[in-house]
């Protein structure tokens, strides 16, 4: 894929021997040594998933999703789960595939002592991909990363602008991220979605130059503030045996203080079957 270059992984980041670890608060826990925290598994598939963090002491060395072998078997094909929906020509009955929208969600809680300023995880797996047509239409998993509280992404309200969202809200989000809080290259095209907010991509990414979509880094953005961090992926790279590491594009600051990572990675770990998918290399902002 054009702009991936691979980037040296950490030895302490292999989930081998730490994959069973009960959670722990990891500042309490290891301060001295690597470990592991999880937060509460959710069923997916024919299996789980759960958020997870890895510190080395008080240093957040990753912040992730892993997902258990039997995850990315026998999911939904059905466009959506239903959660988010308005009835756009008003005739009493809602139409799954073009009256709903954000796939089927699932809300994940974070490891215990999580690092700042990430508050909460939503997976959302998309069967028949989404718009915009011919770039993210591919089945595929968007992982978000929230700074925003979930009370505060839950009042974005479905309804009849743009990609079945609130008009109020639609403006509310695509109010513009001040320049010095936006990462070079990325564009706001106005992909606003009900229950998520706006999406700044980068139209760098072969996707939106007739190139396959196979993963990305997405930036959410609400009332004009960075909201989320968002790795796309495709199931077939997800499935990929490799690992590998991509380098995220950050903006020269940050809005709230915390940990920002400089790379997001896709890993499959042989020894206990997970997938994983995680932000790393953070910085201190």
């Amino acid at each position: 894929m054009s702009g991936r270059r691979t980037i040296p992984l950490l030895g302490a980041l292999t989930l081998t021997g730490l994959a069973l670890a009960a959670p722990v608060t990891p500042a309490a826990a290891c301060p001295r040594a690597a470990c592991v925290s999880y937060g509460p598994a959710v069923a997916l598939g024919a299996g789980a998933a759960r958020s997870y963090a890895v510190w080395d002491g008080e240093r957040p060395l990753a912040l992730g999703l892993a997902l258990t072998p039997g995850a990315l078997d026998h999911l939904p094909t059905v466009a959506n789960d239903g959660h988010h929906c308005y009835d756009l020509d008003g005739d009493g009955r809602i139409d799954p595939v073009h009256e709903c929208s954000d796939g089927h969600e699932h809300v994940l809680d974070l490891p215990p002592g999580a690092p700042a300023p990430y508050s909460w995880l939503l997976l959302n797996w998309n069967p028949l991909g989404h718009g915009p047509p011919m770039v993210y239409d591919w089945a595929h998993f968007d992982v978000h990363f929230y700074l925003q509280a979930k009370a505060e992404r839950d009042a974005i309200r479905p309804g009849p602008c743009q990609v079945l969202v609130d008009c109020a809200d639609q403006a509310t989000a695509t109010e513009p991220v001040p320049p010095e809080y936006l990462p070079p290259g990325y564009e706001d095209r106005h992909l606003v979605e009900p229950a998520m907010g706006n999406h700044l991509v980068d139209p760098a990414g072969p996707e939106w130059r007739g190139g396959p979509f196979t993963r990305t880094f997405i930036y959410g953005a609400y009332g004009g503030a960075i909201t989320f961090l968002e790795p796309m992926i495709t199931v077939a790279e997800l499935r990929s045996p490799a690992t590998d590491c991509t380098a995220v594009k950050r903006p020269a600051g940050w809005q709230r203080p915390g940990w920002y990572p400089d790379r997001y990675c896709l890993r499959h770990h042989p020894a206990t079957g997970e997938y994983t998918v995680s932000l790393e290399g953070f910085r201190h902002s």
